[in-house]
């Protein structure tokens, strides 16, 4: 009998390790959904600019040849604008710089994005303000909403509905017939429109597939696709263009795709052109420990 109780005794100490092993497995995550990223906790949005946060993504299409090859790119976590840089803005930085204004179309307003500017005016405002133009796949990340599969940063496979965005469209037509612009679409601005005016993309960015096209840091390569490096890529160390992103209000159709590169010698301004800033996570961290109320300024 001693033997039966110590058989059973033993089965039961089995039983109940057994049932314990089953309690501390099911009430752990699985290795691969544990969170091991480092990054420290950051406001979401501060000061007009939206967290965007890092990931992998297919850059590129197989739509046009520099848009060739797809390949998989890391972008660490950054902040954008949720706004292009708007006249009201550059005239401020003008003034503390001493600067001159560009001059801005009749139809342009302080709530409106500059224009006129060339890649260096767009450059100099972005140190001014602490920022930094963004990379050109910082750009196409946002703008597919962390690298999701978007042709449009609106999530619509062609640029065909109402509200879209300002894009080149019958307003324009009245204005000037010479334009190339979407067919039965209105947008009720022939020219640059508010910036907000038109909804955001999935991260809460305005205007990116419309109003103005948006200098980026890089330069311009046809061909760079095939040699990016795989993390954070920067452009091409030199070059004679600037990387152009986004559509504006006079262009339409697959200028508005969110893989469309176009590119411009820095030294040129336009109508149709403008810019937002980037921010790193580091940079405002540090703002963060000499101004501990930063976050509240949203």
């Amino acid at each position: 009998m001693f033997k039966s109780f110590n058989c059973l005794l033993i089965l039961l100490t089995i039983l109940l390790f057994s049932c314990q092993s089953k309690v501390d497995f099911f009430s752990k995550k699985p290795v691969d959904r544990i969170e091991t990223h480092n990054e420290p906790a950051i406001p979401e949005e501060i000061n007009g600019m939206i967290l965007i946060p890092g990931g992998w993504f297919a850059m590129g299409s197989k739509q046009k040849a520099d848009e060739r090859p797809v390949h998989k790119v890391y972008v660490k976590s950054f902040y954008l604008d949720k706004y292009e840089v708007t006249v009201e803005e550059y005239r401020r930085f003008c003034v503390a710089t001493g600067r001159r204004m560009p001059i801005q179309p009749f139809w342009n307003s302080d709530n409106h994005p500059v224009v006129n500017v060339s890649w260096y005016d767009a450059r100099a405002y972005a140190k001014w303000a602490g920022k930094r133009l963004p990379t050109e796949a910082e750009w196409e990340y946002a703008a597919r909403a962390g690298g999701k599969n978007l042709s449009y940063p609106l999530k619509v496979e062609r640029a065909y509905i109402k509200s879209y965005g300002n894009i080149a469209d019958f307003s324009l037509f009245q204005k000037e017939y010479r334009r190339t612009v979407l067919n039965n679409y209105e947008d009720g601005f022939p020219y640059t429109s508010p910036v907000g005016y038109f909804p955001p993309n999935p991260f809460g960015i305005y205007d990116l597939e419309g109003n103005v096209l948006e200098w980026c840091a890089d330069w311009y390569d046809s061909h760079y696709y095939s040699q990016s490096p795989a993390e954070n890529p920067t452009g091409p160390a030199k070059g004679n263009y600037k990387v152009i992103r986004g559509g504006s209000w006079n262009r339409s159709g697959e200028y508005l795709r969110t893989t469309f590169r176009t590119w411009y010698p820095p030294q040129c301004t336009f109508n149709f052109l403008g810019f937002r800033c980037a921010m790193d996570v580091e940079v405002v961290q540090q703002q963060k420990k000499s101004s501990p109320y930063l976050t509240d300024l949203n």
